[in-house]
């Protein structure tokens, strides 16, 4: 059986502080995720991203403490934190995990100083490049599904046909690469998803492309739902 995941899923793995990590890791700690490849690129390069912007916020936090007076050192730790969540809030809500993944780390290792600045910029870019060492050994754990040129230009037939169902590239893209496999294996195939709506379009679309192929095996799944249910 093929378990197919999203970005979403894969960072929930990934970083331990995203609110559904604990639900991933118990969910599939008996089971293989089956990562497209084009999750596993995207989710490099916006782990790169968001980590190093989630640290930028992070600079510009201890930047406004420098100008600050504290009474002891928890309340400087304390300030920056906030400092630096505050500014994630205003400017980059959607890598609010990313901002108190990298402020947890800091705080964990003593940086969260002023006059500790140097070294936890140099620590943290280290850690950074340590958790994208991290994400390239889910090959070794998980299976990585490298679609065959015959197999894309199949995935990007469906992708020019339900682009516009979806809100954004890669979300028709793992889609179309989750169909094409469903339609050409013999294994029951499962992509879960911890976006609701993106759960709920994929299900439509899909109906439509079954009445047309019944070839695809595709289910798609809201992991949450699929939690609840077996709590029942």
């Amino acid at each position: 059986m093929a378990n197919f995941v999203d970005t979403n899923i894969v960072v929930a793995k990934v970083v331990d502080t995203d609110p559904n990590h604990k639900l991933v890791e118990e969910f599939f700690k008996d089971s293989r995720m089956d990562i497209m490849e084009s999750v596993y690129q995207e989710l490099r390069q916006t782990f790169y991203e968001k980590a190093f912007s989630a640290l930028t916020k992070l600079k510009k936090a201890i930047s406004k403490a420098n100008k600050m007076e504290f009474s002891s050192e928890e309340e400087e730790i304390r300030a920056i934190r906030e400092l630096t969540i505050q500014i994630c809030r205003e400017t980059e809500p959607q890598i609010l995990n990313f901002c108190e993944y990298i402020v947890k780390v800091a705080e964990e290792r003593g940086l969260l100083l002023v006059r500790k600045r140097v070294k936890l910029l140099k620590e943290m870019n280290d850690f950074i490049i340590e958790q994208m060492s991290k994400i390239d050994r889910l090959s070794g754990t998980h299976r990585i599904i490298r679609l065959q040129t015959e197999e894309l230009e199949s995935a990007i037939d469906i992708y020019d046909r339900v682009r516009e169902r979806f809100k954004d590239d890669y979300d028709a893209l793992i889609f179309s690469e989750a169909v094409m496999f469903s339609a050409k294996t013999d294994e029951p195939c499962t992509l879960y998803t911890l976006d609701k709506n993106f759960a709920g379009t994929a299900r439509k679309v899909l109906e439509e492309l079954r009445a047309e192929n019944p070839d695809i095996k595709l289910q798609v799944v809201y992991l949450l739902d699929e939690i609840e249910k077996k709590a029942e």
